[in-house]
């Protein structure tokens, strides 16, 4: 979860900055297979979450709003700024819906 917010935070970076680049797509799987997420502790698995999430607001709260309707590329497809925030709000209440199904 934490390591797409970042990618996703990076995007909206990026297009916020006027990148014309088109960005790379990003496979899930590769990069939990090296994040070696089993080796830490809740506690840093929870304290990266709130660190990452906290840093993803403060960029939200710098970007103007003539950035917000900007397009980027992203994996050969047009996405505003607008659409990558709401999908990180998705993909965290995604996450949590299955957290609580699976396990609570």
């Amino acid at each position: 979860m934490t390591d797409s917010e970042r990618v996703m935070s990076y995007r909206m970076l990026a297009i916020a900055r006027n990148e014309s680049a088109p960005l790379p797509a990003m496979d899930q799987d590769q990069y939990v297979s090296a994040a070696n997420f089993n080796k830490l502790s809740w506690e840093q698995l929870l304290a990266g979450i709130d660190t990452v999430r906290s840093n993803t607001l403060s960029l939200i709260s710098t970007i103007d709003d003539a950035a917000w309707v900007r397009n980027g590329t992203v994996m050969n497809s047009p996405v505003s700024i607008g659409t990558i925030a709401y999908g990180i709000a998705g993909h965290e209440l995604h996450h949590m819906n299955v957290i609580s199904d699976k396990y609570l």
